[in-house]
């Protein structure tokens, strides 16, 4: 379905179309914050529209996973899929910093189009070197549920109780399909 949209980056002092994802603090970003944080150099956001409207946005940012931000037992675990002899204290990855699909279009597999959109332009056109995506997933079932149905997985039980659980997707695995 998205390539029936405009895909575009999302440039400073550029106007943005219409968007609403019923998220009052997603909607807000777009509409307030994603250039400013463009200007600051904190995040790129890019954008599907059509005509009319903005129909889903992402943002992303630089990001890792450490040693020092999970348990040993799992970061072991992690550092047994990467060959390479010597091993590294903490490993390249992208966050999804912001994700949303305008209510109109909510239920008709966009987000995911977006997630492997995100995957395939890291793997496929990867400038930097990136092993992961992470995301701070709202802790709403509806969007647990969404992160794990596109194989992301918990980056620690730690933030169980918290507005928000950090996770993880192994691009290593996208590259495989």
């Amino acid at each position: 379905m998205l390539e029936n949209f405009f895909f575009r980056r999302i440039e400073i002092n550029a106007e943005c179309k219409p968007f609403d994802c019923g998220d009052a603090d997603l909607n807000d970003f777009f509409q307030k914050d994603c250039q400013d944080y463009l200007r600051q150099l904190l995040t790129v956001s890019y954008v599907f529209e059509n005509e009319e409207e903005t129909v889903a946005f992402f943002s992303v940012l630089n990001d890792r996973i450490s040693s020092i931000d999970t348990s040993r037992k799992f970061f072991r675990k992690l550092r047994k899929k990467i060959p390479h002899k010597k091993h590294l204290k903490s490993y390249p990855a992208v966050k999804v910093g912001r994700l949303g699909v305008t209510q109109k279009y909510q239920g008709q597999q966009i987000g995911t189009e977006i997630v492997d959109f995100i995957k395939a332009f890291f793997t496929e056109r990867n400038k930097t070197g990136c092993r992961f995506i992470t995301v701070d997933a709202y802790s709403t079932p509806r969007t647990i549920k969404f992160y794990e149905k596109n194989g992301f997985q918990f980056l620690t039980e730690e933030d169980k109780k918290d507005d928000t659980r950090l996770m993880y997707f192994d691009l290593m695995t996208f590259v495989r399909h």
